[in-house]
């Protein structure tokens, strides 16, 4: 930053009354940017002129002169990169790199404001033309997630005076052109059907498929999916028949550090929240299923620290995974699409409408909060008012 010479600049400043509202206007030029400042008096004047001076000087840069693309990069790397969770902070850079790179973030930080900001918000609720990618309401959700801290650090910072987030108003479900996805679950007479496949063996009396075993072990226990993997034959006691959920496998992180940002694994020495570490009671099923794991790697030649494994020994990934399971539902007469969290949703659905009581699912699952249960699984307990409902005669 070249040195500004302010008592120079403030000296030589020349100011007028405006005939219009007889206020006085000073203008000065700093580095090529023209700018004028006004004032009741002319001691106002040059006080404001001085101190944008100041700014200008500890190297402040006229909002109209920042790309919102350059401020966002800048937040994301000072700010959140090492701050917060590798696959946070990849989820955060995917909306910025998909949502707002080649759109929003191509204007000038200091000329957005509260009404560009809903407006793009609306398009993407409701996109005008194909242009533009629709999105459910978390999709919008996560934009205002990277916006709204992003522009209030740039207040923080004196870029710019007023948060342009600060009265956008996300659409309600019904006016969002994308519904929220809602995720599928297993009936009773399905989960039976589900077992039935999984448990199949082929002529020579082995199990078709090791990985259907432990999507078993993952509906029993409601896993996420990243717990499961990362479980290792450490974590599981049979001899007092406790299961240890202490950590958990992050995918598809990108490595910001390397220059192609390719993606890699981690293995997180904890779960998603401080309440997913817990510790699980196995009933006899699921012994009995863990128990077929170590049989059929005995008989396989199976060496491996994990439960879920490949043939190799090595971790098992979420993607083949999942192939297993597309495999499994093949074998069946399910007419769903099931994910691997159908299995873990599946779980909690099930506790409910058997009647545990939703503080014990809540803690089975490692919701960070029941709040959380609830939201999920409103549902559920709606519908298993609706059947209390049926029974109940008062008179």
């Amino acid at each position: 930053m070249p040195f500004i010479n302010i008592s120079s600049i403030i000296n030589g400043m020349s100011i007028k009354q405006r005939t219009v509202d007889n206020r006085f206007e000073g203008r000065i030029t700093v580095n090529g940017i023209r700018k004028s400042f006004y004032g009741g008096t002319k001691a106002e004047v040059r006080r404001k002129a001085k101190e944008y001076l100041q700014k200008v000087e500890n190297g402040y840069r006229d909002p109209q002169k920042i790309v919102l693309n350059d401020y966002i990069e800048y937040w994301l790397t000072t700010y959140k990169l090492n701050k917060i969770e590798p696959s946070s902070y990849t989820r955060l850079y995917s909306v910025f790199n998909c949502q707002i790179k080649n759109t929003l973030g191509t204007r000038m930080i200091g000329n957005i404001t509260t009404a560009d900001i809903q407006k793009f918000i609306d398009e993407h609720a409701n996109p005008p033309d194909d242009a533009i990618k629709p999105l459910a309401l978390s999709g919008l959700k996560r934009i205002l997630h990277l916006l709204r801290p992003c522009m209030e650090m740039a207040v923080t910072e004196g870029i710019i005076y007023k948060n342009p987030c600060d009265n956008v108003q996300l659409p309600v479900e019904s006016c969002i052109q994308t519904n929220t996805k809602v995720q599928t679950t297993l009936n009773d007479v399905e989960i039976a059907e589900f077992k039935e496949a999984a448990l199949a063996k082929w002529n020579n009396n082995e199990y078709r498929s090791r990985d259907a075993i432990v999507l078993l072990i993952i509906l029993n226990l409601g896993l996420r999916v990243g717990e499961a993997i990362a479980l290792e034959w450490d974590d599981v006691n049979l001899e007092e028949n406790i299961v240890y959920i202490n950590k958990t496998v992050q995918s598809n992180i990108r490595n910001f550090s390397d220059v192609g940002n390719a993606q890699y694994v981690k293995v997180k020495s904890s779960t998603k929240t401080q309440a997913g570490v817990r510790v699980l009671p196995l009933n006899d099923t699921i012994v009995d299923y863990f128990n077929i794991l170590k049989e059929y790697d005995l008989r396989n030649g199976i060496r491996s620290q994990y439960v879920c494994t490949t043939k190799t020994g090595k971790m098992k990934n979420a993607r083949n995974l999942q192939r297993s399971l597309d495999r499994v539902m093949q074998n069946t007469h399910i007419n769903k699409k099931v994910t691997l969290h159908t299995l873990r949703h599946t779980f909690g659905s099930t506790m409910l409408r058997r009647g545990v009581n939703i503080e014990v699912v809540s803690k089975l699952m490692g919701h960070a909060n029941i709040t959380i249960t609830y939201t999920k699984y409103i549902h559920v307990i709606q519908e298993q008012k609706a059947k209390a409902m049926k029974t109940i005669a008062i008179c």
